[in-house]
């Protein structure tokens, strides 16, 4: 669900119980004058009763978001005295009781006794601990019109795990009304904001019940006429496991906290980074992590403002789920993708040989006296397709997606652009994954035709070479590397990534289900050649060895992508990556790894090991249990 489609599941249910009710208090007026119910002292009022809002589990069933009593003061401005004078004595009391200047209740009264619905209660102070209820409740209970009203709130597990995850329950903003009245939500109904609890918000709401009852003049009720039970919410059970997010976390905080250490410029959102991990077979999301984070509780807690302000004002920006809404390059994890491609276009085999000797010197297509280095990382030697995995060698990858020509004789055809993005946008590269959560970024493909109309510049070999070492204009999201690295695994399926995993409404559970978006356009044999050469690049050696866990085998690259201005040296500040799947033999998982600084062997890879561990540790549990 997304977007506004989400709230028609309630309109029809919501029209239907506005005419039974319409009917029903038609009736009373033109047939039950009689009895005194609707005489002139009395009124007929419809009362809405709030839905339970549906829990949030874990995987394993732990409770992630529920219900609990929230107390509150309230003034019924409609049911105060009429005289000016002895509803002052009442507000006075008040104050003396709540705290709450006098000047700021009548304010409140007025603005109600002005509306449309003078019974329609105002909230005087809310937040109320239990003992604090009941304590208030004998002290107002002298007070005409004045009363302590219970209600539910929603409370959060796991502290700063899952934020971004869960979202938070707030008011309806200004921007969003409209469409909320007009799907049936009253004005001061609690709505999802973000997160799960805004992309399901229609199926975690329920339907809200219904009272047609007999009131005073006071607002009293005398008499309940009808009754339109309330349907609670539906359960939501994610993907997400509580533990495993909890040692994701962990491993990420300790990974960044060591890549840091490589910043050469100051850079205040240093400390940061993502990391997913997703079941290769149905696409369930089974940790997401971003840091910095946050505790959701200083968006549901008013006590909390200066936390907030906090949260708000951090360059760090720890409101942005850098997982699937902020992209990068990928740097050299991308490199499988253009293998893949090159296997499949003929442009390479599993033997194809190229030799680096640490760099390649390249002309200037349009000034044959100029030329251009493009760098390797190191000097490798000759090295068939698995090595060029495992090595990493930008040299290798440079031939396969640009070609090489030399003193002008072309030695060796590329793939070329318009290859190359095709097979990246077939991997989900470009566009959002489809994940059901809000605010997805898309990312960039780029081509000949996007770098023309972006930025008015013809595309150059240097691009095709960049391009193909996942640097230059190629940005995508941890999520996305998690995704096309699971097609890899799991033979070639692009699947829809998702957080919830089965909707309980009732007795009836309803699994979300496998989705396969699409299906890589590469043959099964090329898929395990580049599984064998990810096996090799972490195996002693090669460049992933770092993420290798201890009793697993498992697929796996590393990237260092560079960003930002040159150096005084003319190196520059890298970002570092993972990729993997394990286990090899079976695959089970995918994991993809980002640090805002570092590199992908030295600080990225041990952050993959630890993963990779806790996961089999976990599994290991299940299967003693």
């Amino acid at each position: 669900m997304s977007g506004w489609d989400r709230l028609s599941v309630v309109r029809a249910v919501g029209m239907a119980t506005l005419a039974l009710l319409a009917f029903q208090l038609a009736r009373i007026q033109l047939f039950e004058t009689e009895d005194g119910i609707a005489g002139s002292s009395t009124q007929v009022r419809t009362v809405s009763v709030e839905a339970p809002r549906g829990l949030i589990l874990d995987r394993n069933g732990v409770p992630l978001a529920r219900n609990i009593p929230r107390f509150s003061i309230v003034a019924v401005p409609g049911r105060l005295p009429a005289e000016a004078d002895d509803r002052r004595v009442v507000l006075f009391a008040l104050e003396r009781e709540t705290g709450v200047p006098i000047r700021s209740l009548e304010q409140l009264v007025a603005a109600g006794l002005a509306s449309s619905d003078p019974f329609a209660p105002v909230t005087v102070r809310r937040g109320l601990e239990p003992y604090e209820a009941i304590a208030m409740r004998a002290a107002l209970a002298a007070l005409p019109g004045v009363e302590v009203w219970t209600s539910a709130s929603r409370e959060y597990e796991g502290g700063d795990l899952l934020p971004r995850i869960l979202g938070y329950v707030g008011s309806i903003t200004a921007a969003d009304v409209e469409a909320y009245l007009d799907a049936g939500y009253p004005l001061d109904a609690r709505v999802g904001r973000t997160g799960i609890e805004l992309e399901y918000e229609a199926l975690l709401r329920g339907q809200p019940g219904q009272r047609l009852v007999v009131t005073d003049f006071t607002g009293r009720e005398l008499r309940s006429l009808a009754d339109l039970p309330a349907q609670p919410g539906a359960d939501l059970t994610l993907s997400i496991d509580l533990r495993l997010q909890d040692a994701v976390e962990r491993a990420l905080s300790a990974g960044i906290e060591a890549g840091v250490t490589t910043a050469v410029v100051p850079d205040k959102a240093a400390r940061a980074g993502a990391a997913v991990v997703i079941d290769v077979r149905d696409g369930a999301i089974l940790a997401l992590v971003s840091l910095p984070s946050y505790d959701v509780d200083v968006f549901v807690n008013s006590l909390r403002d200066e936390e907030l302000e906090r949260v708000l004002s951090d360059p760090a920006r720890p409101l942005v789920q850098r997982a699937y809404m902020e992209v990068r390059p990928p740097g050299s994890t991308f490199k499988p993708v253009t293998g893949l491609a090159a296997l499949q276009e003929g442009v390479a085999t599993p033997d194809t040989r190229i030799v680096s000797r640490g760099q390649i010197v390249v002309q200037d297509e349009f000034n044959p006296d100029n030329s251009y280095v493009y760098k390797d990382w190191a000097a490798h030697g000759s090295l068939d397709f698995y090595g060029g995995i495992a090595a990493s060698s930008d040299v290798y990858y440079y031939y396969l997606s640009g070609g090489y020509v030399l003193n002008g004789r072309r030695v060796f055809d590329g793939l070329g652009p318009e290859r190359l993005a095709r097979y990246a946008r077939s991997t989900g590269m470009g566009q959002p994954t489809g994940l059901d959560l809000p605010g997805e970024a898309a990312g960039l493909v780029p081509d000949p035709r996007w770098k023309q109309e972006a930025l008015d510049q013809p595309w150059v070999l240097g691009d095709t070479y960049t391009f193909g070492i996942g640097q230059g204009f190629l940005t995508v999201t941890p999520l996305q590397m998690a995704v096309a690295v699971a097609a890899i695994a799991n033979g070639g399926d692009v699947l829809t990534p998702h957080v919830v995993q089965a909707v309980t409404a009732g007795d009836v559970t309803r699994p979300t289900g496998r989705n396969v978006a699409s299906r890589l356009p590469i043959d099964e044999g090329h898929l395990e050649v580049m599984r064998e050469a990810m096996r090799q690049a972490a195996a002693p050696g090669g460049t992933a060895r770092g993420g290798q866990p201890a009793g697993t085998t498992i697929g796996g690259k590393t990237g260092t992508a560079e960003f930002g201005p040159p150096l005084d040296d003319g190196e520059f500040e890298t970002h570092a990556w993972f990729v993997g799947f394990a286990p090899y033999e079976q695959p089970e998982i995918a994991i993809a790894v980002f640090l805002q600084h570092g590199n992908g062997s030295g600080h990225a890879a041990p952050v993959a090991h630890t993963i990779f561990e806790a996961y089999s540790n976990l599994q290991a549990r299940v299967v003693l249990r």
